[in-house]
């Protein structure tokens, strides 16, 4: 019962589960003349399963009560969000949706990491399950590239002067794996670098994330990857570190982050219209500009919120149930103070990932640029969405949420650091 109490056990609690939902996924969709293993009833049992006993978990954590001020503010900005969304669904009398056990663990679970308490033995567990996932991912990534394993979603790109559907690992998607695999990359890379005794696990991780980011032939993860692991050697080889400490985040957030409109202004003076739209994403944002009006104060609410076509009549667009954007789903579903929440949560943790690579901590600057990046074309890699009944599937948490509680752990733990180095001058 003791180890129930800790957020190792949370983790690894989610870690089997995530492993368990997307095998019975995988092999409950059927993938041209293969049958399915599974039935997708089993699939939708095990995901209201898991969820609940998820959600029950979080009862027996042991909770830290003593609270300083920037503790507030962390669970204030990881809150915000959720705490809006739950009011935009109350005026909008979305009454079934505010019963989502998802949400619920959604706003709870960050809260409930931030304050249990840790000590290293927690530390080394956090890192056994993130070497655990990285090595589990790769296997998966690569039984998917060599068509021995379905994909969980088809999404074909060439490699190698072929046409294979991209590897999505133990994720549902190909970008949400490669993102995934970003975060591990920088966990990987950053214990390789700083200490010598876990440096073995370090590599491990590094290289087999490295390889599930080429796999799924991600075109952003890849430079992201780039950038980062250029940052985090530059970091722990203590090169022109005044230089670094400011040159980095500007690199991070703008070249990084910022990478999707370089590409629209290169692509609107060169006339490459993948890049000038963003691969059409720009169409979708166009949708949400349109309806800006309607969105004042709280948005239209969770269930009325990008309904079939709500973009187009026809085509792909008129299936596709989000913007790619997370900033703009928010303003849809709970208006500008959903944006504004959203906003700041990232002007936040930047700020703070900032101050602590004054300190020599990189790792929460790498992760957080990773989820901004995420949110700017894709829809947030930690929200619900598309994970509730007549979205185009029914995932619950187990999309990218588990490193939602990574970032958060990162997070909690640099603070951790930083305040015990300080104590110790």
């Amino acid at each position: 019962m003791q180890f129930c109490r800790r957020p190792s056990a949370l983790f690894s609690h989610f870690f089997i589960w995530q492993v368990l939902v997307i095998t019975v996924y995988i092999g409950s969709r059927k993938r041209e003349e293969i049958e399915p293993i599974f039935s997708n009833g089993l699939y939708l049992g095990l995901i209201s399963l898991s969820t609940l006993l998820l959600t029950i978990h979080l009862v027996f954590m042991k909770i830290n009560t003593k609270l300083d001020l920037s503790d507030k503010l962390f669970i204030t900005f990881f809150s915000l969000p959720s705490i809006v969304l739950y009011l935009s669904m109350f005026i909008h009398h979305d009454f079934a949706s505010m019963q989502s056990l998802t949400l619920l663990f959604i706003l709870l679970a960050p809260i409930f990491i931030w304050l249990s308490p840790s000590d290293k033995k927690e530390n080394a567990n956090f890192l056994k399950l993130i070497l655990y996932f990285s090595v589990l991912n790769v296997i998966f990534s690569v039984l998917q590239y060599m068509q021995i394993m379905p994909v969980a979603q088809l999404n074909t790109r060439e490699s190698l002067s072929t046409l294979i559907d991209r590897p999505t690992g133990l994720l549902f998607n190909a970008f949400a794996m490669s993102y995934a695999a970003i975060v591990c990359l920088a966990i990987g890379l950053n214990q390789f670098l700083k200490n010598k005794k876990l440096n073995k696990p370090g590599l491990i991780i590094f290289l087999t994330s490295l390889i599930a980011i080429f796999l799924s032939g991600t075109r952003t993860s890849l430079w992201l990857t780039f950038l980062i692991s250029i940052s985090i050697v530059l970091v722990h080889i203590n090169i022109f570190s005044k230089i670094q400490t400011k040159a980095i985040p500007i690199i991070l957030i703008l070249i990084g982050a910022g990478a999707p409109f370089i590409l629209l202004f290169i692509g609107s003076k060169t006339g490459n219209v993948e890049w000038a739209t963003l691969n059409g994403r720009t169409q979708m944002w166009s949708c949400v500009d349109q309806k800006i009006g309607e969105l004042i104060p709280l948005g239209v609410g969770l269930d009325e919120a990008f309904p079939p076509k709500f973009c187009a009549d026809s085509g792909w667009f008129s299936n596709l149930r989000h913007p790619e954007n997370m900033f703009l789903l928010s303003l849809v579903e709970s208006g500008p103070l959903g944006f504004l929440s959203y906003v700041s949560l990232f002007i936040f943790t930047l700020w703070i990932s900032i101050k602590a690579l004054g300190k020599k901590y990189i790792l929460p600057l790498a992760i957080t640029v990773t989820f901004l990046l995420s949110c700017l074309i894709y829809v947030s890699l930690f929200h619900y969405l598309p994970f509730l009944p007549n979205r185009p599937a029914d995932r619950g948490i187990f999309n990218f949420h588990f490193f939602y509680l990574v970032w958060v752990w990162v997070l909690r733990e640099t603070k951790k650091s930083i305040k015990e180095t300080d104590l110790s001058r």
